[in-house]
């Protein structure tokens, strides 16, 4: 009720409060002269400042943002009407002895006027109603007692009396309103809940307690819904049904004592949802309930109507996890695993302490999925995931934001040689073998790390380091854990600004080639040219290709600049002599590439070079890599009739198989191998003898690569090698000098 009067009164002094304020301004504007100014500016921002603020008062109590169903409101109410009725007193009790006839005639009609509207505005609050009339009238009162006529005198308060009982009819009428709407929700409300027990197709029943919240009068549908008889439920306290056997224990879920609250406090509650055990099983129940009276007005219990939403509970749980889990592991999602992120995060900064985000990449995923099938590989996402579970504790969360790609979040990284430890864990744990399908399949484990909040103080922030220091792991070599550091953000800055200068760089003309000679080990002449691509930036100066052909690889943009590569080194080489043969490098990503056959044959057909006198080097890791698909097109790429050459051979010595089965016109032997061997290393050795043996068994050359000393030349002759290639026999050239040079050795051997 006090809710009701408090927005009644915010409801109607709206419009009250400018006429208060108006009423005053323009009595202050009339009495402009007969009173002193400042009291008269004193008055009316006095009188403005209390109307509004009862305006504010009622209208805050209304919104919910005060206690309005306690008193606080009403009083606030009642002690700033009788404060606005003072400041109304003022004029009639204080100034009007001092004006003109009209003055003091002003004074009485707005006095009277504003006195009447408080038994309108302020009806449905008698107290402050009572304390503005009774005030204001006083004023009067004592502007009347001045005339000295006591006739004139009484008129104020027969004034007052009639304003007062006509609005306390006004505030009985509201009274009698309001307390028939309650009635009139509350029947609504059984209505309502009658019409549910009798045809609710949610299955919906009545419950109803006495004053001591022990269940009456107990319906077939609730008593089956709570698996029992109506005689045993009756008389059963309503919180021992609902807390189940543990009911005396202190260790109840949350929903059931705010329920409990609410009850004691006699409130009502709407779809109020809770978990009820039943038969050992815990169901979920929607309670509404209201108090019931008693014939005298008082607290008789509370009847209501309930409902079992366990089935529609548990679908929403299934898709809500459907949401935040992945289907196929079982771990948070991007979205959930964000979420832990940003907790773990804000604990950080509260306990001021230290979280780590650790992502996780799988090496050799692709192979897994290319060469056994998705099957296979989908079995395996689950093995990894049940491997990462086992190494980190409760208060960890672990999660799969897609494809082979997993994360850590670490909630407490105070210790960072734990963590380090830690992220050998985990590449030790996912390069052990796993056996699917009664097979051995073998992948590793790229993992980089940031420590939050030092690496980043949001979880954006924290995931792009994280990132960088990953990639540093796989660039490194990939099976490494690498923590973020500062210098790891300048190096991606220095990566995009290469990037972007890249993609400009074949427009402007800024890549060109140079050409290192290949030399014949009997005679030192000349058998080839590699081309070599070279990048000058007007800003970035002299980019080294081991930097800049990365992050075309990464871009997208190596077939583009590979192609352009291919065309002109062939022009050119159609320029040399026809037993100078032309070695071109191709990157893994070129060599799978399908048009790549096409883009050879309109080169060589374009610039007229023989197919015979062009060489493509593939690298030795590409094989490890991806090794079905680039023997695949490497057996495609022979089929034209080019030479094949097997590049950096020795690094990894995964492509022996496929020298032995003559896939190759030449293998190039690593430069560490070389410098080895002139150190007298007897494995370098042994395994360069090997090499040149067998390649000379299959009617392969042998090219000793990065020979830049007479020793190392020496023992790449001595061990068989049939060609040289380094600084010592020439460095990268220009084409010009790349053909003065063909001419030189064409001279010295005439």
């Amino acid at each position: 009720m006090r809710a009701a009067q408090i927005a009644e009164l915010a409801r109607l002094c709206g419009g009250a409060v400018l006429a208060q304020i108006g009423c005053a301004a323009v009595l202050a504007a009339l009495l402009w002269g007969a009173a002193p100014s400042w009291q008269l500016i004193g008055w009316l921002a006095a009188v403005a400042a209390v109307a509004i603020d009862i305006h504010r008062l009622a209208r805050r109590a209304r919104r919910g943002t005060g206690p309005a169903a306690s008193g606080a409101p009403v009083r606030r109410a009642v002690a700033r009407a009788i404060l606005l009725g003072a400041l109304w007193a003022i004029p009639p009790a204080f100034l009007s002895g001092t004006g003109t006839i009209e003055q003091q005639l002003a004074i009485c009609l707005v006095s009277a006027a504003i006195i009447a509207s408080a038994a309108m505005v302020a009806a449905p609050v008698p107290p402050a109603m009572l304390g503005f009339i009774l005030i204001g009238s006083a004023g009067l009162t004592a502007m009347m007692v001045k005339t000295g006529s006591w006739l004139l005198a009484a008129l104020p308060v027969g004034y007052a009396a009639f304003l007062t009982a006509g609005g306390l009819l006004n505030a009985r009428a509201f009274v009698r309103r309001q307390w028939a709407e309650i009635a009139l929700t509350e029947k609504r409300a059984v209505v309502s809940l009658l019409l549910r027990e009798s045809g609710d197709r949610d299955g919906g029943w009545l419950w109803q307690t006495d004053a001591g919240r022990c269940l009456r009068s107990v319906s077939p549908a609730f008593a089956q819904a709570a698996a029992a008889t109506p005689e045993a439920l009756e008389h059963m306290p309503m919180f021992r049904l609902l807390a189940g056997e543990n009911w005396e224990t202190a260790d109840h879920p949350q929903e059931l004592r705010e329920l409990l609250n609410r009850m004691n406090a006699r409130e009502r509650f709407i779809e109020f949802e809770l978990p009820v055990a039943i038969l050992d099983e815990t169901r979920w129940w929607r309670l509404s309930g209201a108090p019931r009276e008693d014939e005298r007005g008082g607290f008789a219990g509370y009847h209501g109507v309930g409902s079992d939403i366990t089935e529609a509970r548990r679908s929403a749980d299934k898709i809500d996890r459907m949401a935040r889990f992945d289907a196929l592991t079982g771990l948070a999602n991007r979205t959930a695993f964000n979420e832990a992120l940003r907790k773990a995060l804000g604990r950080c900064f509260r306990e001021k302490g230290q979280c780590a985000l650790m992502l996780i990449d799988l090496d050799r995923f692709k192979a897994v999925n290319d060469t056994l099938g998705h099957p296979v590989g989908d079995k395996l996402l689950r093995l990894v995931a049940q491997r990462l579970l086992g190494l980190i504790g409760p208060a960890d969360t672990c999660g799969r934001l897609g494809g082979d790609e997993f994360a850590l979040v670490v909630a407490n990284a105070a210790d960072i040689a734990r963590i380090d430890a830690l992220g050998e864990a985990i590449i030790a744990a996912l390069s052990a073998p796993f056996e699917i399908d009664e097979q051995i399949v073998r992948v590793g484990a790229s993992v980089g790390t940031a420590i939050g909040p030092r690496d980043g103080r949001s979880a954006e922030m924290l995931v792009r380091n994280a990132d960088l220091a990953l990639y540093r792991a796989k660039e490194d070599g990939r099976g490494l854990h690498q923590r973020f550091e500062p210098n790891l953000l300048a190096r991606a800055e220095k990566r995009r600004a290469i990037e972007s200068a890249l993609r400009d760089a074949m427009d402007r003309r800024e890549l060109r080639l140079s050409y290192q000679p290949v030399v014949r080990a009997r005679d030192g002449r000349i058998s080839g040219f590699e081309a070599l691509l070279r990048w000058t930036h007007a800003e970035l100066g002299e980019v080294a290709p081991d930097e800049f052909i990365p992050i075309a690889s990464e871009a997208r943009l190596l077939s583009q600049i590979g192609e352009w590569v291919i065309r002109s080194a062939c022009a050119e080489a159609a320029r040399w002599p026809d037993h100078v043969r032309l070695h071109v490098n191709l990157a893994r990503e070129q060599m799978v590439d399908p048009q790549l056959p096409a883009i050879i044959l309109s080169a060589l057909a374009q610039s007229g070079l023989p197919p015979s006198r062009l060489e493509l080097e593939v690298g030795e890791k590409a094989f490890r890599e991806d090794s079905a698909a680039v023997s695949a097109a490497a057996d495609r790429l022979r089929a034209l009739s080019v030479r094949i050459s097997l590049d950096d051979f020795g690094t990894c010595a995964s492509a022996l198989g496929h020298i032995r089965q003559g896939r190759f016109s030449t293998v190039k032997i690593d430069r560490s191998l070389i410098v080895a061997a002139a150190d007298r290393d007897p494995d370098a050795l042994g395994l360069i003898r090997a090499i040149v043996a067998l390649t000379g068994t299959l009617g392969m050359d042998t090219t000793a690569e990065g020979t830049e000393t007479d020793a190392e030349q020496r023992v790449a002759r001595d061990l068989g090698c049939t060609h040289f290639q380094g600084f010592l026999t020439g460095a990268p050239a220009t084409p010009d000098d790349a053909r003065a040079m063909i001419a030189g050795t064409l001279r010295r051997t005439a």
